[in-house]
């Protein structure tokens, strides 16, 4: 990095700032609308036992999946930026000692980019938690307000800020079963603010499962550097942490995940018949601005969820850049998804006898 703009523009990709996002892109079912609503089913297996009859006894009746048919309009986040010939042309670009077009515009719609996945990562940490809220409060400057509600479990836990809490010997296994008990599935992973693994490390019994491992891995020759697979795998969850955050321009930073909330999801291969992502079709300029009426709809090119695109201003001369995204992150089986409250609320004095 040869400039201190070259070290900003490196920090211009906030990728990492999106632990939601990545996990709908990793494991979740693609849906493919066909129009302006995201369309899925909620299905329900059947957790009976099957009946033991008699060899010349008729098949017994079972009945059907049970299903509930969702939709919901999708989420449209488009924006765009003018970008005049002399901010292209006269300015010099960032990290660089002259004037290059092309690296301003990949800037600016690096920043387009990073605009609308803060926005998805808003809708997927909303949606894992079963509660996403899309308004002017939330969302600011939205035009299109809607709520979406998915019947997510929650349990309340024990403090995780207790420092003498039985978490790894009693609470793990205690929400292993509630997931199990409810969804028929076993629970593989929890998702938690990165604040909930400040609060582990602190806990006793956690430190003393942390130095039997130190002590395995030195006994064993292992690296005592790097990660863990004793330590992943405590209480017999993969751990993700995210400390994901955004900043609204004329407000305090706020995270996406709460801080007093943590998530239980089934094992990354179980994870697609949980979640849903949608992406709907969005239509682009694909070829000369002028044409004959004939060939107006062949000017018109078909994208699915993003999509960006340029066009050029007259007055004054320079470019107007687009970019969007259209679709919606969806569950597909709220049982398979269990919330979490690690700092349950203390219950309240009780009230005087008159």
């Amino acid at each position: 990095v040869d400039t201190l703009t070259g070290l900003i523009r490196r920090f211009a990709d906030q990728a990492d700032n999106r632990a939601c996002t990545a996990l709908f892109a990793a494991h979740a079912k693609q849906i493919l609308p066909r129009g302006r609503s995201a369309k899925w089913d909620e299905v329900q297996f059947s957790r009976h036992l099957a009946p033991v009859t008699g060899i010349e006894s008729p098949h017994t009746q079972a009945r059907r999946l049970g299903v509930k048919q969702r939709a919901s309009p999708m989420a449209m986040v488009k924006l765009y930026k003018d970008l005049p010939s002399s901010h292209l042309f006269l300015n010099r670009a960032p990290g660089a000692d002259t004037q290059e077009a092309s690296a301003i515009l990949a800037d600016e719609l690096q920043d387009l980019a990073n605009l609308i996945e803060n926005t998805k990562e808003f809708l997927a940490c909303g949606t894992l938690l079963g509660r996403l809220r899309v308004n002017q409060q939330t969302v600011p400057g939205s035009e299109i307000e809607f709520d979406l509600d998915w019947d997510v479990p929650e349990t309340a836990s024990v403090d995780w800020g207790d420092k003498t809490a039985l978490l790894r010997s009693e609470e793990f296994g205690r929400l292993k079963k509630v997931f199990k008990d409810q969804s028929g599935i076993r629970a593989g992973e929890v998702i938690a603010n990165a604040d909930t693994e400040g609060l582990l490390v602190k806990n006793e019994e956690i430190k003393g499962f942390a130095k039997e491992v130190l002590s395995l891995q030195i006994l064993q020759g292992g690296p005592r550097q790097g990660a863990s697979p004793h330590w992943s795998g405590l209480g017999g969850f993969q751990w993700r942490f995210t400390d994901g955050s955004y900043k609204p321009e004329k407000g305090p930073v706020t995270d996406y995940w709460p801080g007093d909330t943590a998530l239980v999801l089934p094992d990354a291969a179980r994870l697609r018949s949980v979640l849903g992502w949608a992406e709907g079709r969005v239509f682009v300029p694909g070829g000369s601005v002028f044409a004959s009426a004939e060939q107006a709809t062949s000017l018109i090119r078909e994208a699915r969820g993003y999509y960006a695109y340029a066009q050029l201003r007259s007055d004054p001369v320079g470019v107007r850049v687009y970019a969007g995204w259209y679709g919606l992150p969806v569950i597909l089986n709220p049982q398979g998804l269990l919330r979490v409250r690690t700092r349950p609320q203390a219950a309240p004095a009780p009230t005087p006898a008159p």
